[in-house]
């Protein structure tokens, strides 16, 4: 078997003495899609700081890459993931464009910027706002276009908290065919969050499902290259 990108072993986080996470053992494989579903306050957020941000709070082992995290490059670790939170603050003085621009050049494709912006646009659909300043956009808008910059900047992985925040099922669907072809022809490990698993069944490839912490049950579904 392939060696995971991400390995867990007795990740437990405690608040007042309540233990909030407790994850015994657990892969996470490159090229999949990895959907973690659960009620609110069930833990799924704080996994996610958890593999974003390595909190040091937290107990147990994560590895990335064979390495153990607390060990690794922060800097090198954090040019290869791209997190989209619940909260974003917008860049103040940054367009949509000067914005998506910046994420794709900070990961190295400053060459092909261009197309790379263009075609993250039409697919997604918002040339309409495309020289808006962020600090004028909706909600939902933001959400969007922050979502679409992570995309384009090509991370290795892709973490994505609350995956249909602000989004209708239009949306949602073109999202699922966006990010269905990163994973799958592309290569890129997305993990991301929901409290609605049923709307992403075309995308997932191994879905997880949580509640107080723990990991009740985990369905692997074959992937159609």
């Amino acid at each position: 078997m392939k060696k995971p990108i991400f390995k867990i072993k007795d990740l437990s986080y405690e608040k007042n003495d309540l233990k909030i996470l407790n994850i015994k053992n657990f892969e996470i494989h490159r090229s999949a899609c990895y959907l973690f579903n659960g009620n609110m306050a069930s833990g799924k957020t704080l996994l996610l700081d958890i593999l974003t941000r390595g909190n040091s709070k937290y107990k147990g082992k994560v590895e990335f890459e064979g390495e153990n995290f607390n060990k690794i490059s922060k800097s090198k670790y954090l040019s290869e993931i791209m997190y989209v939170e619940q909260a974003f603050k917008p860049p103040y003085f940054k367009t949509v464009k000067t914005y998506i621009e910046s994420l794709v050049n900070k990961n190295g494709k400053k060459k092909n910027s261009e197309k790379i912006i263009t075609d993250i646009v039409k697919i997604m659909d918002f040339k309409y706002i495309i020289n808006a300043k962020m600090r004028d956009l909706t909600p939902g808008q933001l959400r969007w276009v922050d979502m679409a910059a992570k995309i384009a900047s090509f991370p290795k992985v892709l973490f994505i908290d609350e995956i249909e925040l602000h989004l209708n099922m239009v949306k949602i669907k073109n999202l699922c065919k966006i990010l269905y072809r990163k994973v799958n022809y592309d290569g890129i490990t997305i993990i991301a969050t929901t409290q609605n698993k049923e709307f992403f069944d075309n995308l997932t490839s191994v879905c997880i499902n949580i509640n107080h912490g723990r990991i009740t049950s985990v369905r692997s579904k074959y992937k159609k290259r």
